[in-house]
């Protein structure tokens, strides 16, 4: 195994991991029209902002008043009792990569503990050596500060030996700017021609070409 090998593979959660855009569609238009008092397109809106936290996405909308928004959306959307649904071919990929002896963590722009709930009732927390959320570093996606936090916590030392797997363009961004490799998840993004014209090291049609892609770098050097 050389030097360009992939030791750690980072996860986002939404549209890449977990399936929650109907849970945060329902909330967001639920929010929407207590607060503002109409009827959005909730699944357009989050198209439309792609990677931001629900609290920037909530200044744009209502400047001063964002706290009640934000507030209201999340005690909506975390009452919630629908089952959580991985991806098709997350569960296998999780594994197989944990068997190959991968350190992972989920970097996501949700809060922190509510991605760790979500991921507990899911059944998939074990699977995951950190959670890192937007409250645990200064700055969100695109800033590399929510890679560099998960890669403290992991014990990782070289950006390059971690790929990070997300939906969206920021995704990549963060990336980039960590110096880790990006792999773009087409399986769930919302705008995957976005996703592809960030040019991303990969374009994943399904969780196993994160596999195959990280045993790729992994093969003994002849």
């Amino acid at each position: 195994m050389g030097p360009s090998a992939v030791k750690a593979v980072f996860w986002d959660l939404d549209d890449t991991v977990l399936d929650t855009l109907s849970g945060r569609a329902d909330a967001l238009t639920a929010t929407y029209e207590e607060i503002i008092g109409e009827r959005p397109d909730a699944r357009e809106l989050w198209r439309m902002h792609l990677g931001v936290t629900i609290e920037a996405l909530a200044k744009e909308l209502t400047g001063n008043d964002w706290p009640r928004f934000v507030e209201r959306y999340r005690a909506i959307y975390y009452a919630s009792k629908e089952p959580l649904e991985p991806y098709p071919g997350v569960v296998e990929t999780l594994e197989a990569l944990s068997s190959d002896g991968l350190d992972m963590a989920i970097v996501t722009s949700k809060i922190s503990w509510g991605a760790r709930g979500e991921l507990e009732r899911a059944g998939l927390l074990d699977y995951f050596a950190a959670v890192v959320g937007w409250d645990d570093c200064a700055r969100p996606k695109p800033a590399p500060d929510p890679l560099l936090v998960a890669m403290e916590r992991t014990g990782q030392k070289e950006p390059a030996q971690i790929a990070y797997v997300g939906d969206v363009p920021t995704d990549v961004q963060a990336a980039r700017a960590a110096g880790c490799r990006a792999i773009g998840a087409s399986w769930g993004s919302l705008d995957p021609e976005r996703l592809r014209a960030a040019e991303p090291d990969l374009l994943a049609e399904h969780p196993s070409a994160v596999l195959a892609y990280v045993r790729r770098s992994r093969r003994p050097i002849a």
